[in-house]
């Protein structure tokens, strides 16, 4: 039997951390949370040529942390046309730091829609990460040595925007960065996309992330983020502390966190829940095809 793509769907790889590439069949291509160097205090996480991007039309932001944020500067450099979308109150720093070209800006903030030719942007509220130590601009986490504000990491954490990408061909990928949280399973229930790009971190109870894939209810779900957390965690063993004590329990043995163990708990409470879900755990920088295709003859 032989198997056809027709001409629909999308291609898509994982660079590292949140950042992806995607191409739709019409040939637009689209970035997200570019983290391209993938270097960050001793951290080395899957590092991508920028030489190796061809062309980017749209880059979407869902905050501006380093690790989503770090290379916007030299990609509106490279693709000087592309169209820039960023979460609105964060917009600001992240031009002044990085002298970025607002002319072709999107200040984003939930319930908006934008509609291009070939494709629809749609954007929801999201929360970042929260922890038991709570985040307050007087924080440790955000004054500089200087003692002014680094707004980069504060404006990052108060501000973040999930994005349903729907293409020409009727595609639709959720674009989901962040943490798990009550009201999101109802923000986003039914959204039925295609492709859920969904970030995974320890700090949030599996069983939460589970509900919430469920509600939502994609066809395949593709983790990110577990890559620098991975490799965060080595190097800072303390920011295991702002993870559940469940998930201590369960993960933690001789101060190092069982990823593979993690990960695989998460998918089985996903199965679960969603038994007809799929979950692709992608290989960095490998292209995947996602789409219909046409098979036959059948005997």
């Amino acid at each position: 039997m032989n198997a056809e793509f027709l001409n629909n769907g999308v291609r898509l790889r994982w660079l590292n951390t949140a950042g992806f590439e995607i191409e739709t069949s019409s040939g637009t291509h689209i970035l997200l949370d570019p983290f391209l160097d993938g270097v960050y205090k001793g951290i080395t996480c899957y590092p991508f040529s920028i030489d190796k991007i061809e062309k980017c039309d749209h880059l979407l932001l869902s905050h501006i942390h380093f690790d989503h944020a770090q290379n916007v500067g030299d990609l509106q450099h490279r693709f000087p046309a592309l169209n820039l979308f960023v979460p609105d109150l964060s917009a600001d720093p992240l031009c002044q730091v990085q002298d970025l070209d607002c002319a072709r800006l999107y200040r984003t903030r939930g319930g908006e829609s934008y509609r291009f030719d070939d494709l629809t942007i749609e954007c929801f509220t999201g929360r970042h990460t929260e922890s038991p130590r709570g985040y307050r601009p007087s924080g440790k986490d955000f004054v500089r040595p200087d003692g002014s504000l680094d707004k980069m990491m504060w404006f990052g954490n108060l501000e973040l925007v999930n994005y349903l990408i729907t293409t020409g061909d009727g595609t639709r990928i959720l674009v989901w960065a962040g943490m798990t949280s009550p009201d999101q399973k109802y923000r986003l229930a039914d959204l039925r996309p295609d492709i859920a790009l969904m970030h995974i971190s320890p700090k949030q109870d599996f069983e939460e992330f589970a509900a919430l894939t469920e509600a939502i209810g994609p066809k395949v779900v593709i983790p990110h983020h577990y890559d620098f957390t991975e490799c965060f965690f080595k190097i800072v063993p303390a920011a295991m502390n702002d993870m559940s004590e469940e998930n201590r329990r369960q993960f933690v043995h001789n101060g190092e966190f069982d990823f593979p163990a993690y990960m695989q708990a998460l998918e089985n409470a996903c199965r679960r829940r969603a038994p007809g879900m799929a979950l692709l755990m992608p290989e960095h920088h490998k292209w995947y095809r996602f789409g219909f295709c046409a098979a036959g003859p059948l005997e």
